[in-house]
């Protein structure tokens, strides 16, 4: 969608405003190009990490392995709302899991997430 096909879905006072600051300022070109397209997997990233748990998980795992019980006592949650969480990241490959007996100890998995952070990159700067 093009700038101008933005510009007259406004009503008539705001058009007069935007064309006016146009003429003015030159700062918006009118056949420039308004992409609004979201890429779903970058959009289902941003909604894992927005939430605070996740965020903080994916904070304490940066530069260490943690099983889910010494995640929970450092969160004050339930074991079982933790682990939720942990399989939500491990959808996206946030999280790398290994198992040593019984225990699955998680670490933040960098390299994932430093594609997403690109992609985010590219999309808004």
């Amino acid at each position: 969608m093009k700038v101008k096909d933005l510009i007259e879905k406004l009503n008539e006072k705001q058009k007069r405003t935007v064309r006016r600051c146009m003429e003015r300022c030159d700062l918006i070109n009118p056949e420039a190009d308004v992409d609004i397209t979201v890429n779903r997997e970058l959009n289902r990233f941003l909604k894992l990490v927005a939430n605070p748990i996740r965020f903080q998980i994916l904070k304490m795992l940066k530069d260490r392995e943690l099983c889910v019980c010494l995640i929970s006592q450092a969160l004050e949650q339930d074991q079982t709302l933790i682990s939720h969480h942990l399989r939500t990241l491990k959808e996206l490959n946030l999280v790398v899991e290994k198992r040593e007996g019984k225990l699955k100890f998680y670490k933040t998995n960098t390299k994932e997430i430093k594609k997403y952070l690109e992609m985010l990159g590219k999309e808004i700067l």
